[in-house]
């Protein structure tokens, strides 16, 4: 993908997009034994969903201690980061990793217990 932005003169690239000059992270590939979406909302983990099981995709709402308590931790570390998001956690063959945070409308709600979520939601504030 790099390579074909590279191919790509500066002007043909929409604003936003990945460029010549993004900074990219590389680290070695790791097998993803299950992997779960976490809502956060008001600093707290909300509901939460397994939708990866081996290669399967599945939707349980279901999460194993360790990795909500993972999950916790990582939005702990960051208070304050975004009144409402969604973490991703994956079990590999060295431990809990966290993939990745997203926003709530590109998320999707899989097996989450959406009246916690929509309850957690409609208690955030407004400033």
């Amino acid at each position: 993908m790099a390579a074909r932005v590279l191919a790509l003169d500066e002007d043909e690239i929409p604003t936003g997009s990945l460029r010549h000059d993004t900074l990219l992270m590389f680290t070695k590939p790791v097998r993803i034994l299950r992997e779960w979406r976490l809502w956060a909302v008001n600093d707290r983990i909300v509901t939460y969903s397994l939708y990866k099981d081996g290669s399967r995709v599945i939707h349980r709402h279901e999460i194993d201690d360790d990795v909500l308590e993972f999950g916790q931790r990582m939005v702990d570390i960051n208070p304050g980061y975004s009144p409402a998001y969604v973490i991703d956690v994956c079990r590999t063959e060295e431990g809990l990793k966290l993939l990745e945070t997203n926003c709530l409308n590109a998320a999707g709600f899989n097996a989450a217990d959406l009246v916690k979520l929509a309850a957690a939601i409609d208690g955030l504030t407004r400033d």
